[in-house]
């Protein structure tokens, strides 16, 4: 990369930095969507699902809800589109969520469409000007399309309008204080970031984290960075581990069982009880993906020019 280059903000960059502005519209215009859209009746079940990012966003999504005490407790389900039908199975009366940036992804317009065949509401969750696929019945807008295939604000967009429209005002104010966090400092992630991480732990929410931010390094900066929730690894992935070559990045929540076992390169704390305590997280892990791109001399943008099949 040029010294041009690496001076000029990239398009994640430039994404990272929007999404705090759609933390804000995105809740007003679920707010203001009428009732008469939705079921009179409610949903009997929430199943949640996607492939990728967007899998990774229908987890958060679920843990965010299960996490909101004043909601009305609805079972919440979370299955990846091509297990829709095999490890859930869907009826009349439940909402199914497909999250789609872009609703071209296959499996996942298909899952809808069984759903809705099946006699359940639909919901698809994509980017701003998206067509609805037939199988959807309702289509929320989130983010508008990213011009580079790692999606940031498609992944914050896509959970702050579902948690908003299941949990209404409450998210929607937590989501709004979120905002006045600010951005990271971008030289402090790049000397934070290093060269970046090759193992990736984390609990409950951390552990989807963790999966986010493995993905990240390996689309913006090209590391095959691994992911585990920290159980996991310490059954089976830990006797690989080499403390010389190896490099873990820690996603550490209160009561993560193995916080004291774990030797984290650097750690990422999820500080708070809210539905939404993990978000800072999130965001901080995907400035590290950039930064560790950057340390690289590696284009994060390089994605840009990929199949947007997603």
């Amino acid at each position: 990369m040029s010294d041009s280059e690496t001076t000029s903000q990239t398009i994640v960059e430039t994404a990272l930095r929007s999404q705090r502005e759609y933390w804000k519209s995105i809740p007003e215009k679920v707010l203001a969507i009428p009732g008469q859209e939705f079921p009179h009746e409610g949903p009997r079940r929430v199943i949640l699902l996607g492939v990728g990012s967007s899998y990774f966003a229908a987890k958060l999504t679920a843990y965010t809800l299960i996490r909101d005490r004043s909601r009305i407790r609805i079972p919440v389900l979370v299955c990846k589109s091509t297990g829709f039908g095999v490890e859930v199975l869907p009826s009349r009366g439940d909402w199914v969520i497909g999250f789609t940036h872009r609703g071209r992804t296959e499996s996942t317009l298909k899952a809808l469409d069984m759903a809705s065949q099946l006699g359940c509401f639909t919901i698809q969750v994509s980017a701003q000007d998206v067509i609805q696929a037939p199988g959807a019945k309702f289509l929320l807008e989130t983010t508008p399309v990213e011009k580079a295939e790692p999606h940031t604000m498609a992944v914050t967009g896509s959970i702050c309008a579902v948690t908003t429209l299941l949990s209404g005002i409450k998210l929607a104010e937590e989501w709004e204080a979120l905002r006045s966090l600010g951005d990271p400092d971008l030289d402090l992630m790049k000397k934070r970031a290093g060269k970046g991480a090759n193992i990736l732990l984390g609990e409950w929410e951390g552990e989807w984290i963790a999966r986010e931010g493995a993905l990240k390094l390996l689309e913006m900066a090209g590391l095959p960075a691994r992911a585990y929730s920290s159980e996991e690894f310490f059954h089976g992935p830990r006797f690989e581990y080499s403390r010389e070559k190896d490099v873990i990045w820690h996603v550490s929540l209160p009561k993560d069982p193995r916080e004291s076992m774990i030797r984290a390169a650097h750690s990422i704390g999820v500080y708070g009880s809210s539905p939404l305590a993990w978000v800072p997280a999130l965001v901080e892990m995907q400035w590290l993906a950039l930064a560790t791109a950057l340390n690289l001399g590696v284009n994060p943008d390089r994605p840009a020019l990929a199949d947007p099949s997603t």
